[in-house]
């Protein structure tokens, strides 16, 4: 079954959050039914919106015939594709409501509940593989390993990532609001970017065993995208933060 995704926003009248803050499994407008399926709607008409600025969306070819989404909320970001029914097209998100919404608005996308840590795949399966804003709360380190190793050789991943100046902005705004928790929370994300970038080491967040966030830089992005075993890195820092590589090797450099 697929839904009249405008017709239904019209239908609902509420407000919605802008997108670009917490990804798709953290729903700003809070924790209700009602609330998640409004915000995975709006996701969904940004996706479908060429000329809104919040928009961006992975470069699909024809040659990609087996995709995977990693955090991908609803699956907003593959129905807005408009992908021909012989692609092969997997979404994976540990936010189950989600995974349920997008399944009511698109049946033929296959959506699975998994974390981007452990992905439930063969080796060497897709061809095409990407993470729209999710990869910055997970473990960058583990995340990208399991991206590799579901990659056919000659596939290519691309990554949206979290410059620093967009944390910077957030802690400045919970200091300004005077939101203590918020303001800890945002030094703890600094503080394991900066261990990240300098050091290629993260950690969980100390009161959360399996929650992880951090910023990325250039240097530190391309950095452990080499380290993993990805080649023909490329980034892009315009009005988003984008990498882009490709798996050269059916081994890791650490492998024999």
């Amino acid at each position: 079954m697929s839904w009249n995704v405008n017709t239904l926003i019209e239908q609902m009248r509420l407000p919605f959050r802008i997108a670009g803050g917490p990804r798709e499994n953290a729903h700003p407008i809070g924790d209700t039914a009602m609330g998640s399926r409004n915000y995975h709607l709006h996701e969904l008409c940004i996706a479908n919106s060429p000329g809104d600025s919040r928009r961006i969306m992975p470069p699909i070819l024809e040659s990609h015939r087996r995709i995977l989404d990693v955090g991908c909320g609803a699956g907003q970001t593959l129905i807005a594709s408009n992908l021909a029914s012989s692609v092969m097209a997997v979404g994976v998100d540990i936010d189950c409501s989600a995974l349920s919404i997008g399944k009511q608005m698109n049946s033929r996308i296959h959506l699975v509940g998994a974390r981007g840590e452990a992905l439930p795949f063969q080796k060497e399966y897709f061809d095409f593989v990407f993470s729209r804003v999710a990869l910055p709360y997970m473990n960058l380190h583990k995340t990208l390993g399991e991206m590799w190793r579901v990659l056919t050789v000659g596939g290519r991943i691309w990554i949206v990532l979290h410059p620093f100046s967009l944390v910077l902005k957030e802690m400045h705004e919970s200091i300004s609001r005077l939101e203590i928790k918020s303001a800890i929370y945002r030094s703890y994300v600094i503080a394991n970017g900066i261990t990240l970038n300098l050091l290629g080491k993260e950690f969980a967040f100390p009161f959360k065993k399996e929650h992880y966030e951090c910023f990325q830089t250039v240097r530190g992005i391309r950095r452990i995208l080499k380290r993993v075993g990805f080649d023909s890195v490329e980034i892009a820092k315009n009005n988003f933060f984008v990498a882009t590589a490709i798996k050269n090797a059916p081994t890791m450099p650490s492998d024999p």
